[in-house]
């Protein structure tokens, strides 16, 4: 059945019309980075669900192919902004209307619009445990690609002027005070407190705090992204510094 989603994915995304910058913007930040996260839902399912239970399997691998397709609606009505459109809820309405999930069974197909409306919100638990595993592997799948798109260094690359257009922060090199605070006491910011380029990474870098799945954890640890992401900000002060320190210090001490 994955197959068919993916197939009945591409045929919905290529009636969107976009011209050519913003063509590829959409194409490297978000279609390349679906196929990635399918890869990783597989990786994380694998490692939760029973190897004679590929359904399981299967049904993550269609949340993680369809989790990302509002991206494409809220691209041609204003930027990749959850402030004015979430795109998780554009997502499930479309998936909805254009009748994506046709042949799956209702219960599963509640399950996928469950996962797929949730993996960008703050965490709830307010799922039977099923629903819940499937919207923790979406979450730390995507937030595990994010890790390595911000560690290849997307932004230091021909793209940053599309980057900025997507995600207009200061220049300014300061973590604001209301990330830090976040950070000091092993919680998520909001995305609205973000305001400096400096805010953005530990905004994400923070993500930790929200991982729910040991293997998630495990790949953070072994792809080194906490390190390699602040490493690569020049010039760090004594309040970056501190704030590294606390998110390194909870890697070593929680296993998810």
């Amino acid at each position: 059945m994955y197959q068919t989603i993916k197939n009945r994915f591409h045929d919905l995304i290529s009636t969107f019309a976009f011209s050519q910058e913003e063509g590829e913007i959409i194409n490297i930040l978000k279609l390349e980075h679906t196929f990635r996260v399918v890869e990783l839902s597989e990786i994380l399912a694998t490692s939760v669900f029973d190897e004679d239970d590929p359904d399981s399997i299967e049904v993550a691998k269609i949340i993680a192919v369809l989790h990302d397709i509002g991206r494409w609606e809220q691209m041609r009505t204003s930027s990749f902004s959850d402030t004015d459109s979430d795109h998780g809820e554009m997502g499930a309405k479309m998936i909805i209307e254009h009748k994506i999930m046709d042949g799956i069974l209702e219960n599963t197909q509640h399950i996928i619009l469950a996962a797929i409306r949730e993996h960008n919100k703050k965490y709830s638990g307010a799922f039977d445990s099923i629903t819940q595993t499937f919207i923790d592997i979406i979450r730390d799948a995507d937030k595990l690609d994010n890790f390595f798109v911000e560690v290849k260094r997307y932004a230091n690359n021909p793209l940053e002027k599309s980057m900025q257009k997507v995600l207009p922060f200061s220049d300014e090199h300061k973590l604001s005070p209301k990330i830090l605070d976040c950070i000091l006491n092993n919680r998520l910011a909001d995305s609205a407190d973000r305001k400096t380029n400096i805010d953005y990474k530990f905004f994400k870098m923070a993500w930790c705090y929200d991982i729910k799945l040991a293997k998630s954890m495990s790949i953070i640890r072994e792809k080194r992204y906490i390190h390699t992401i602040f490493n690569n900000i020049p010039n760090p002060d004594k309040t970056m510094t501190r704030a590294y320190e606390k998110i390194c210090e909870y890697l070593t001490q929680t296993t998810a």
